[in-house]
This record gives structure tokens, C-alpha cells and sequence, in this order.
């Protein structure tokens, strides 16, 4: 089942005459995680508002094509995006990390107890339940990026989209982020992740999209994708496993991970 499907999508933000993404046809399927990867500037964060459906209603400019979104009606969420900045998706409202986390399902009319508990659950999931009494703005970067993560999750998103998420985290937090990934992906939501994390792509995603200047460059497994010497020449490049065997002179496609690495000698 496709949870998201883009159609020959272009945008323009205000007074702009230059499209920020480019004829972009794009699908994610029910469990399916793919990453976004670009330099900056190549419209990825773009990408995510549109399928937001932040862009063009909360952003302005102008939208051609068509975006749509399908989940089932009990993921109140529907579809709900984790940006870079926690502090940017702070409600304001919340005195405590557990009110910060209920804020959304509340807006969605959920009943109180449904709440309790699925916020009770995310902030577990997310490691932030010894928080839960904290005022959010007393907390640290990586803290409150874990709190919005909780925010996200208690709203069962049937499509989770994901700005670089792991900016404010450290290894093992960024290590956690994508297990949770993983588990909503498990569930059967569809993940779309923006990351310039690259290493991290190989074992969390199933595909790769590769855009430059709006437009998709290529769209396929990660082995493939990080294959094709132009996205080293004039992408982001790839895996540093990959690198370390592409800078040997050996022939691609180059192993993208240890494991692979490993099985490859």
C-alpha cells in the first residue's frame, strides 16, 4: 500500500522564480523506510514540507503536481514531521516534557486516557520517561530533540518524515532514533528520512533518493545508488566503507557497510 505519493511535483517558494524541487515523482510504501540524500540546497528539507503538506499552506509559493497522502483513520497523526531544531516545533504550551508530548494528540481530540497512555509509551520508546516532569525548556538539545521525538510517535503517524533528526543527538542517541525508525517502519508506517548520516543510510534504508537541484538524481538500493561515481564527483558521496574501497581503485559496487565489507574479502 503507497502511503505517500508525489507526482510530477515542482515548487517555488515566494518570490522565487527558481523551482526549490523539480518535476519529482517520488512513492513510499507501508513499512518502507527511504532515505533522502543531497548537498545542501539540493531540496530535500523541500521535499519533506511538501509531503508535509507545510508547503505551499504554511510556507506560501506556488505547488504543481499532485502529493498524495493515504493511512488508516485510526493513525491520528496521519502524516507528521520531526524537524532538525527541537526547539522550533516547541508548542509553548507544555509546562512539563508529559504536557509538551500530549499537545498533539490533544489537538487531534483524542480522549484523555488514550493519551496518557500513548504518550506513556512514546516518551518510554524515545528514553525521555525519567524527563516527564521536566520543564522543556530546561532541558538540553538532545534531550528536547528526544522529547519531540515522543511528541511525534504518540500521534501514531501512519507516515513519519524526518529532517535530519539526528543532529542534536550523539552516537548511541542517534543509534536509538533509527532503531525507533525501524519499529514504526515494523508497524507498517512508511518513513522518509532527510540524513546526511550517511553512513548510518546502508542498514537503516531500503532505498535511497538521491536530489540535486531539486530534481531526482537516482532512486534505488543502496549499494546502487552509492555505485554511481557521480554522486561522489557531485553529491554527497556515500558511506565511508565505500569510500575507503572506491579510494583503493577498486572496481563498484563498493561495499556499503562492515558487514558487507566483511563478506566482500
Amino acid at each position: 500500500m503507497t502511503r505517500l505519493s508525489l507526482e510530477r511535483v515542482s515548487f517555488w517558494y515566494p518570490a522565487s522564480d527558481r523551482p526549490a524541487l523539480c518535476d519529482v515523482s517520488l512513492r513510499v510504501g507501508r513499512g518502507e523506510i527511504v532515505a533522502l540524500v543531497g548537498n545542501v540546497g539540493a531540496g530535500c528539507s523541500t521535499l519533506l514540507c511538501v509531503a508535509a503538506g507545510l508547503a505551499p499552506r504554511v510556507t506560501g509559493g506556488r505547488l504543481d503536481g499532485r502529493v498524495e497522502c493515504a493511512g488508516p483513520e485510526t493513525a491520528g497523526g496521519g502524516r507528521v514531521l520531526l524537524l532538525p531544531a527541537p526547539w522550533t516545533q516547541l508548542s509553548g504550551m507544555g509546562v512539563t516534557v508529559r504536557d509538551e508530548v500530549a499537545f498533539g494528540p490533544a489537538n487531534l481530540g483524542w480522549p484523555l486516557e488514550r493519551i496518557r497512555v500513548a504518550g506513556e509509551r512514546a516518551m518510554a520508546r524515545a528514553g525521555v520517561a525519567d524527563l516527564a516532569d521536566r520543564d522543556p525548556l530546561t532541558l538540553s538539545g538532545g534531550e528536547l530533540q528526544r522529547v519531540m521525538l515522543a511528541g511525534v510517535l504518540t500521534m501514531e503517524p501512519a507516515l513519519l518524515l524526518l529532517d535530519e533528526p539526528t543532529a542534536e543527538l550523539d552516537g548511541d542517541g542517534a543509534a536509538a532514533l533509527w532503531a525507533v525508525a525501524r519499529e514504526e517502519a515494523g508497524r507498517g508506517a512508511a518513513v522518509l528520512v532527510a540524513t546526511s548520516d550517511l553512513d548510518a543510510v546502508p542498514d537503516l534504508a531500503s532505498r535511497v533518493v538521491w536530489l540535486a537541484d531539486g530534481a531526482v538524481r537516482a532512486d534505488g538500493a543502496p549499494a546502487a545508488v552509492f555505485a554511481d561515481d557521480a554522486i561522489w564527483r557531485e553529491g554527497p558521496g556515500g558511506p565511508a566503507v565505500a569510500d575507503v574501497w572506491r579510494a583503493a581503485g577498486l572496481a563498484p559496487p563498493w561495499p556499503v557497510s562492515v558487514t558487507a565489507a566483511a563478506r566482500a574479502r
